[in-house]
């Protein structure tokens, strides 16, 4: 089950697993590398209909976990925690951006304000959703944090090493695992066996920010703007 798939089986699997061309599948396995692979693979998930990406790890050593959702049509939402109170939420829907922002959050974020307009500044904003802009010098950070799904990042570093794969599963689902092993940390990619080509499951072990990303697909999701009466200008 965990063995390295051996030459004549690594053909077939890949050919099933992959939809490979029959001129890609006549190729010694070889000659399919990484890369092209795990190309075809952030393709599919990146034009998957709807998709919910979970993500639990670290960064410089403070826990972070994170869940997006993607309708498919441009839309999401984004929930990010940092430690076990500097929280954030994001909506982006029909074109405009909501962000809402915890109490820990507010005040890491606009300490430089006196304390009484710090107090003040929590009190109106506190459980309310801001609608900031998205483009200019005074637009914030946080809206990037739900955008367009791309893993683009994803395939740095891959060269073009033979697509050896191990075959296992990932909460029942057949699929095919790439590690890519770098100098201080090593990066295993679960790419789905059986229909699209989907990224089940990414772990990071080792460097400043090790964790684990799952993804969800084709299951609902319905992004909608927060209610008028709880979204206040933002400063």
């Amino acid at each position: 089950m965990h063995a390295l798939l051996r030459r004549p089986v690594a053909v077939a699997f890949l050919c099933a697993t992959f939809t490979l061309s029959a001129t890609a599948c006549d190729r010694h396995v070889g000659d399919l590398t990484k890369s092209e692979l795990l190309d075809k693979a952030i393709r599919a998930t990146e034009s998957a209909e709807s998709v919910t990406v979970h993500s639990d790890g670290f960064s410089l050593a403070l826990p972070v976990k994170s869940r997006t959702s993607y309708d498919g049509r441009g839309n999401c939402t984004t929930a990010l925690s940092y430690g076990t109170s500097d929280t954030i939420d994001v909506i982006r829907v029909d074109g405009d951006t909501y962000v809402r922002r915890g109490e820990a959050r507010l005040r890491r974020e606009e300490g430089h304000r006196s304390p009484e307009d710090l107090a003040a500044l929590i009190d109106r904003l506190g459980g309310r959703w801001t609608k900031p802009p998205v483009d200019g010098p005074d637009a914030p950070a946080e809206p990037a944090l739900c955008g367009r799904l791309t893993l683009d990042a994803l395939e740095n570093g891959w060269g073009d090493d033979a697509a050896k794969g191990e075959p296992t599963t990932v909460d029942g689902r057949k699929a095919l695992k790439l590690v890519k092993a770098g100098t201080e940390n090593e990066t295993a990619v679960h790419i789905a066996a059986e229909g699209p080509p989907y990224i089940l499951r990414i772990v990071t072990k080792g460097g400043d920010t090790p964790g684990t990303t799952t993804f969800d697909y084709d299951r609902p999701v319905e992004v909608k703007a927060p209610p008028a009466g709880a979204v206040v200008m933002a400063d």
